[in-house]
């Protein structure tokens, strides 16, 4: 299995290069149609507090070979208070224990992957990585999904494996406490998936859901993000434009539903994902979200309480897309309009904090130890912020950082 940090990575390289900012081919859903903010909303300034520390290191502390930090921490609370702690890789392992400061590492898996051959499927490699309880039993599932047509016979060509890559997001439920996921058959584990089926050699497409979810005004939101497609694609006019790109939000008012996510679809969040395998898809471009700035780039989203204002946290270290490569923090009240990013921390001045070395960073999240919420979607003043290195010569060590952050909203 090739780790999900390689085709994590390799979007943002993408949508850095590409239009984030694409628009649909039909030109129905143009940026001026989105709403005008009417109150401004207040930014985010934040400092780093404090000296990091090293949560796991791998393969040290790992159970089994996948027992890696493959994805955004997160966290949430079961109903006998206590708190399961993921950095989720295709293999569910998790940490438990009473707070989020003294969970300890256990190795007995909450989910296997079912490295299922079938694209139509929609469950060859899951990430189950943005969770939602209201009682801390029954707990929501959104899941990074990902075939691997390298794995297969037949079903890839090319030795650039990226090439071979079919992503979506489906929906996993746990019915004790987080301690177990069960999985769904296709079409009704689907969440959000692009309207076009698996093309051998033609990828890499798909999109994901990888932030929180977050409540906000009676409804659930949360980011989805999308591979630049078709392969090579450029900007959002002429031939050669991106039918697939960026980030956009989705939201429900049922987390248990996972048909009943709507996309922005740059007037209104009325997109719907559509199953491609259960037959033709009239007019595709009518399920393909509209992106919005600066979600591309998204890690993790919370609702900073203080401010009552959605916080959403992005890296990028590819360009100067967002400023000097590294963590910014946006705002925002309605999900679609963000405020100019906030640097927080720079590439260099993480670089500096470790020896020499071949080193990739990813997985940027925010998690309070006090939030009020069962889901730790709320954070205060003081939360943690989360990291994940990365030896670029021995991708199985790993490094999961933490380190207190101090936020302040400004006007």
């Amino acid at each position: 299995m090739i780790p999900r940090l390689f085709s994590f990575l390799f979007v943002l390289a993408v949508i850095a290069t590409s239009a984030a900012q694409s628009t649909p081919a039909n030109g129905s859903n143009a940026p001026g149609n989105t709403p005008t903010p009417k109150i401004k909303t207040p930014k985010i300034e934040a400092v780093l507090d404090g000296p990091r520390e090293a949560i796991f290191i791998t393969p040290d502390q790992s159970c089994a070979g996948n027992d890696i930090p493959d994805a955004m921490a997160r966290a949430f609370r079961d109903y006998t208070g206590t708190v399961h702690f993921i950095t989720a890789s295709s293999d569910l392992f998790q940490s438990l224990g009473p707070t989020l400061e003294t969970v300890q590492h256990s190795c007995e898996p909450a989910y296997r992957s079912p490295d299922d051959g079938n694209p139509a499927g929609f469950n060859d490699q899951e990430w189950i990585d943005s969770f939602y309880t209201f009682d801390g039993r029954t707990i929501a599932g959104l899941t990074h999904t990902e075939y691997h047509g390298w794995s297969f016979p037949h079903e890839c060509h090319t030795e650039n494996y990226v090439e071979c890559e079919y992503d979506s997001d489906t929906y996993h439920q746990s019915n004790d406490g987080g301690y177990h996921f069960r999985e769904f058959q296709a079409p009704a584990n689907l969440v959000a998936e692009v309207p076009y089926q698996y093309e051998v050699d033609h990828g890499p497409m798909g999109n994901s859901v990888d932030s929180n979810i977050v409540p906000w005004n009676g409804w659930y939101y949360a980011i989805a993000t999308a591979w630049s497609w078709p392969p090579n694609c450029s900007g959002s006019t002429g031939p050669n434009r991106c039918i697939t790109s960026g980030g956009a939000p989705l939201r429900t008012q049922d987390v248990f539903d996972p048909s009943s996510w709507r996309a922005w679809d740059g007037n209104a969040f009325d997109m719907t994902f559509v199953d491609p395998y259960l037959g033709p898809v009239e007019n595709p471009q009518d399920h393909v979200f509209f992106p919005v700035e600066y979600m591309g780039y998204v890690n993790g989203l919370n609702i900073y309480q203080p401010a009552n204002i959605a916080v959403a946290t992005l890296w990028d270290y590819w360009d100067n897309a967002l400023g000097t490569p590294g963590m910014y923090l946006t705002t925002s009240t309605d999900f679609i309009h963000w405020t100019t990013p906030t640097l927080v921390v720079t590439l260099n001045q993480i670089l500096a904090l470790d020896p020499p070395g071949s080193w990739l960073y990813a997985y940027f999240s925010l998690i309070d130890p006090n939030a009020p919420d069962l889901s730790f979607s709320m954070i205060g003043d003081h939360p943690y912020l989360y990291y994940v290195r990365l030896d670029n010569n021995d991708t199985e060590k790993r490094v999961l950082w933490r380190q207190k952050i101090t936020l302040t909203a400004t006007e």
